[in-house]
C-alpha cells in the first residue's frame, strides 16, 4: 500500500479505462441487446419517476432504439470498442479521452437518466451516481497535462506522470454526496438497506443469492443503526481524503473497501448474468478513481538525502585552500 502511488500513472488509468470500454462494447454484443429489450428493459426504466427534462429525452432515446434495435445496439458497441482501442494506443489516447467524456456524459443523460439521482431512492450502495458519469470523471483524471502531451519523442498524448490532483476533490464530493444520499427518504432506514441487499439476490447465481439473502437477514429490520454506520464510513471516506498522510490513505482505502462491498451486495457485480448488462457497474470505476487519488498525491513524502555535515565539508575545504584536488578518477 505504501508504494502504490509509484505504479499508478495516467497511462495506467488510460489502459484500465480502455479495457473497461472494450468490456462495455462486448456486453453490447450480447444477443438480447439486439432486440427490443435494449429499449424497453435497459433504456426506458432510467426515466421512470424522473423530472420531465430527464424522462422525456430518455423516452425519446428509447423510441429511437426501439425503431431499429439492431443498428442502434451495433452503433453503441462500435463506439465503445473504438474508445477502448483508442485509449490502448498511445498516439490516439488523448483524443480517445475527450471522446470518452462526451460519450459517457451522453449515456449518463439518455441511458442512465442522470444516474436516477433526481428520482429518489438511489445510493452509492445501489450504483449512484451512475457508471457513465464515473467513466467521464476517470477519463478527465487521465488527461495528460500540456507539458506532457508532446514529450521528447514528439508523440502526442504521452502518458507518464501522476493523475490529476483534483481527483481528491472529486473523490470527496462523491463520498460526502453518498453520505447525504443515504440520509434521504428511500435510503434512511435499516429495512430499506436490507431490501436493497435482498433485491440484489433476484436472478443472481445461487452462491451470490445465498450470500445476499443471508446478509439481508442479518440487517435489523427496524431502526437506523446500519444507516448511521454507512453515513459515518462514507463521510470519513470523503472528508478524510482532504487531510494529509496516513489519514488520507485510510480514507481512500475505506472508500475502496466500501466500493467492493457495494459492488457485490448492492450492484450484483454488474448483473453480468442477466444478458442485459451494459457495464460492470459503478463500483469498479470508484475503485479506479481511488487508485488515481493515491497516485496523484502519495501519503508519504519522498525522502531526501540530508545535507552534508560541516565535518564532511572540512577536508574538501582544506584541500582547496592548499591548491590540491580530492582523489578521484583522472581525465584521459
Amino acid at each position: 500500500m505504501r508504494h502504490l502511488h509509484m505504479s499508478v500513472t495516467r497511462r495506467g488509468i488510460q489502459v484500465t479505462l480502455g479495457l473497461l470500454w472494450i468490456l462495455d462494447g462486448l456486453l453490447q454484443l450480447q444477443p438480447a441487446m439486439f432486440t427490443a429489450r435494449f429499449a424497453t428493459q435497459v433504456i426506458a426504466p432510467a426515466g421512470a419517476g424522473q423530472p420531465a427534462f430527464v424522462s422525456w429525452p430518455v423516452e425519446m432515446a428509447s423510441r429511437v432504439i426501439l425503431h431499429q434495435p439492431v443498428l442502434a445496439d451495433l452503433a453503441c458497441a462500435v463506439i465503445q470498442l473504438a474508445l477502448g482501442a483508442g485509449l490502448l494506443y498511445r498516439r490516439t489516447a488523448r483524443r480517445a479521452l475527450a471522446a470518452s467524456v462526451a460519450w459517457a456524459l451522453t449515456v449518463w443523460y439518455l441511458g442512465e437518466g442522470l444516474g436516477g439521482l433526481l428520482g429518489g431512492g438511489e445510493s452509492l450502495l445501489t450504483g449512484a451516481p451512475g457508471a457513465a458519469l464515473m467513466y467521464a470523471i476517470v477519463a478527465l483524471a487521465a488527461v495528460p497535462p500540456r507539458a506532457d502531451r508532446t514529450g521528447a519523442t514528439g508523440v502526442t498524448g504521452t502518458t507518464g506522470g501522476r493523475p490529476a490532483r483534483w481527483t481528491a476533490a472529486a473523490w470527496a464530493a462523491l463520498w460526502i454526496g453518498g453520505a447525504v444520499l443515504q440520509l434521504l427518504p428511500g435510503n434512511d432506514t435499516n429495512d430499506l438497506v436490507g431490501m436493497s441487499v435482498a433485491m440484489n439476490a433476484t436472478g443472481a447465481p445461487g452462491w451470490l443469492a445465498a450470500i445476499s439473502n443471508h446478509l439481508a437477514a442479518l440487517i435489523p429490520y427496524s431502526g437506523v443503526s446500519v444507516v448511521v454506520d454507512l453515513v459515518i464510513l462514507q463521510a470519513f471516506a470523503g472528508a478524510g481524503v482532504l487531510l494529509a498522510g496516513r489519514a488520507r490513505q485510510a480514507a481512500v482505502w475505506t472508500g475502496i473497501g466500501l466500493s467492493l462491498v457495494y459492488w457485490v451486495f448492492g450492484q450484483g457485480l454488474g448483473q453480468f448474468w442477466s444478458g442485459l448488462a451494459t457495464d460492470p457497474a459503478t463500483a469498479p470505476l470508484l475503485i479506479l478513481l481511488g487508485a488515481a487519488v493515491l497516485g496523484a498525491a502519495p501519503g508519504l513524502r519522498a525522502r531526501r538525502d540530508p545535507p552534508p555535515s560541516p565535518a564532511a565539508k572540512q577536508p574538501a575545504a582544506v584541500l582547496a585552500g592548499a591548491g590540491l584536488r580530492p582523489a578521484g578518477p583522472q581525465a584521459g
